[in-house]
């Protein structure tokens, strides 16, 4: 019967994938409503980099307050790249020829004794081509 009235999938494939999808985002990448439809709408069309040995779930983790080296510790690994004169670590980067990717980013400050500290976890879906 279904090869007869494969039709009969379009509505699955039109509102529930999408559905399914924004849910996943949602749920397991821990996005807000905004950022969980821009993954969805660039599902296919996304490319994300991340550390070697990345975990998710560790980045998860990381709370405002931590000092760098126990960033180290719970990340296991050094970030892809430091910006900003070292306030700034990138866990992700877009693929080359990617429209879109999952951002991680720890964005930390100096206390008074110089020991840096996580100020905020940067978690989100960034579309570069995206005006504000």
């Amino acid at each position: 019967m279904l090869k007869k009235n494969w039709y009969l999938l379009l509505p699955f494939v039109l509102f529930a994938l999408p559905g399914l999808l924004f849910g996943y985002y949602t749920l397991s990448h821990g996005y807000n409503s905004d950022d969980a439809w821009k993954a969805t709408r660039h599902f296919l069309k996304s490319g994300t980099r991340y550390t070697q040995n990345y975990s998710e779930s560790n980045f998860a983790r990381l709370r405002p307050g931590m000092d760098g080296r126990t960033v180290y510790e719970v990340m296991g690994m050094q970030p892809f790249e430091r910006h900003d004169d070292d306030t700034r670590w990138l866990y992700a980067l877009a693929k080359p020829g990617a429209t879109a990717y999952h951002e991680r980013v720890v964005v930390l400050e100096r206390d008074k004794k110089n020991v840096p500290r996580v100020k905020t976890v940067v978690r989100g879906f960034k579309v570069p081509d995206a005006t504000p």
